[in-house]
Order: C-alpha cells, then sequence, then structure tokens
C-alpha cells in the first residue's frame, strides 16, 4: 500500500474519530482537507517540531494571516491526538479580528447583472440561484449543498445546521421563491433525484460552490468574495432594518449571541449617527447647570483631560470664584 493510500485511509478514520470527539461532519472533514494540504510541506505521521516551526515561520514570511496559521496548527494538534503523540504544538498570539469583507448592495446588483449576460442558461441560472439564495437566507456554504427540492416551502426554506446546532426554517422573499421554481422547472440538472442544486454530474459540491463565488466576484470586480461574506451581509442588513439580535441569532442559526453580534457590522460613523439623539438626551445635563454655574474655558493645548477622553475638544476648566453677596461666601 502506497503512502497516499495510507494517508487517506487514516484521514477517514480521523474524521470519524473528531464527530465522534464532537466535531461536526463539515468541521471534521475540513480538518481533514487540512491535513492533507499540510502532507505536501510536512510529514504529518511523526512529530518534527523543528519542521513544524520552520513550516510556520515560512508562512507567515509569505504574509499569510496569523489566524490561519493558527488554524493549521489546531488541526496538526488534534492529528497528532489522534495518532497518540503526546506533544503541545506552539500557538500563536490571537489578534483582534478584522471586519470580513461586506459586499454591498451594489456588488449584489453587478453579480446577478453578470450571472444574466451568460449564454449557458443551465449553468447560470442555477449560480444566480445559488448565489442569491445565500444572499436571502444567510446560511452556509456547507448548509446550501445540503439542501434537498423538499426543503423548499414555497414561501420559505429548511435548513440542516452544519454546526450540529439546531435545525431552522428561514422566510424568502417573493422574488427568491420564484427565481427557484424557474430555476427547478427550467435549469435543474436530474442527475441527483433529491438534491436543489446539481451539476453535470450530480449534487452541487463545497468545492465548486467555493470556486462559483470567487469566479463570479473577480469577474465583477470584489476578489475577496467568499460565500460566507453573504452570509455576514445577510445579518448585517436584517439588524440595520430593526430585526432584534436575538431573532437575527435564529434566523443565522448561531447557539450563541455573541457570535451574533460579531456578524451585524455597522461602521463608526454610522453608529454615532444611530444614538446622536439618545446621546444629545442623555448627555442634557450641561443645559440644565448652565444657569446656575459660571465656568470659563481657556483653549491653549493641554493634555485631554476627562472631557475630551469623551471625545470632545481638549480643553482646560477654569473654575473662577463668583462673589457672593454675603461676604467670606464663596460659590464655584
Amino acid at each position: 500500500m502506497t503512502d497516499s493510500n495510507n494517508l487517506e485511509m487514516k484521514l477517514q478514520e480521523f474524521i470519524s474519530y473528531r464527530i465522534g470527539h464532537g466535531d461536526s461532519i463539515s468541521t471534521a472533514e475540513r480538518r481533514a482537507r487540512r491535513i492533507k494540504t499540510l502532507s505536501k510541506y510536512l510529514s504529518v505521521n511523526k512529530v518534527d517540531m523543528g519542521a513544524v516551526l520552520r513550516y510556520v515561520e515560512e508562512r507567515l514570511r509569505k504574509g499569510i494571516k496569523k489566524k490561519s496559521v493558527r488554524i493549521e496548527l489546531m488541526d496538526l494538534q488534534r492529528w497528532y491526538e489522534f495518532l497518540g503523540y503526546n506533544v503541545v504544538l506552539p500557538k500563536l498570539k490571537k489578534e483582534p479580528d478584522p471586519d470580513p469583507f461586506l459586499p454591498t448592495s451594489g456588488d449584489l446588483t453587478r453579480i446577478r447583472e453578470f450571472c444574466l449576460s451568460r449564454k449557458d442558461r443551465y449553468t447560470w441560472m442555477r449560480n444566480l440561484a445559488i448565489v442569491d439564495l445565500l444572499t436571502t437566507t444567510g446560511m452556509r456554504a456547507g448548509e446550501l449543498i445540503k439542501v434537498n427540492i423538499e426543503d423548499w416551502k414555497g414561501d420559505s426554506l429548511y435548513i440542516r445546521s452544519e454546526k450540529g446546532e439546531r435545525d431552522r426554517s428561514v422566510p424568502l422573499p417573493r422574488w427568491m421563491a420564484g427565481e427557484l421554481r424557474e430555476y427547478i422547472e427550467n435549469y435543474r440538472y436530474k442527475t441527483d433525484p433529491k438534491a436543489l442544486f446539481t451539476s453535470r454530474t450530480g449534487r452541487f459540491n463545497y468545492n465548486k460552490l467555493r470556486g462559483l463565488v470567487k469566479y463570479v466576484g473577480t469577474k465583477v470586480g470584489i476578489p475577496q468574495l467568499h460565500p460566507h461574506s453573504l452570509r455576514h451581509y445577510y445579518a448585517t442588513m436584517l439588524w440595520k432594518a430593526g430585526v432584534d439580535i436575538r431573532e437575527v441569532q435564529i434566523l443565522v442559526g448561531h447557539a450563541r449571541i455573541d457570535t451574533t453580534t460579531r456578524y451585524t457590522h455597522i461602521s463608526q460613523r454610522e453608529l454615532g449617527e444611530k444614538v446622536r439623539d439618545r446621546v444629545e438626551e442623555v448627555f442634557s445635563f450641561r443645559q440644565k447647570l448652565e444657569p446656575e454655574v459660571q465656568i470659563h474655558v481657556k483653549s491653549d493645548g493641554s493634555e485631554p483631560n476627562g472631557m475630551g477622553a469623551l471625545g470632545y475638544e481638549s480643553f482646560i476648566l477654569i473654575a473662577t470664584p463668583v462673589i457672593d453677596p454675603i461676604p467670606g461666601e464663596v460659590s464655584v
């Protein structure tokens, strides 16, 4: 048996092992894919700490994000545990996650126009339905490829959770329901009796889906587009439209509310405009105090004081004594 065949067998065992230890099927499969990729650079069947450290250094020097390398190390740690090695791999310091790319409504319009301009209607009406369904349901890529025709209920879609969380049903816009109906009746390949999205060879798979979104994004000028970008767009737009954050949590299928809050992106400027009236109301004490207090403000370029820390222009408050009518008493 060749080394590659032996690795494939081990990876299948690894997937079962990780599922037994709490991973969802998709998570376990992703771990296995990463180990297979790492096997091109490391001897994954034995621990060579020097080789691991050199690999990490090389990845970082190439500009690979620490988060990506950290995930690789975590999966390699789980792999070594599966093989029976008692080893602790180095851990990279976690950095604050930058806001992921969030497409605009204009970006999505260009994507639709691009799909509709293609000549191969069977392929591109399917591709359009895929991108639009990701956008209007916020489902994960791994959830979309598992959707069956029977999961479409006309005005809603039943989604089987990819992460072992609770399955859910999400409403569909009327135009999305119409687009799905047209796709199923006129353009769907009948290569799989159950799958909603099919190719010429069967159910549409994960790699094809990621490749499709990347291809479309590149063609319309947004190469950073990713299936998860559309999930973030869905959650953010719902929240901005006034949907309660806990309702958004249910719709996107998160087990924890703090995960959902990371999906509701809002810029500092938008946040400032959103709370401006409330700030005026909450801090209205200044107007109430003005008639009773005399405060002279002197701008001299000094270090910010307490008010400066609140975001106001830096200044010094100088309290000038005001002589009370009664001699010897001072009010400030």
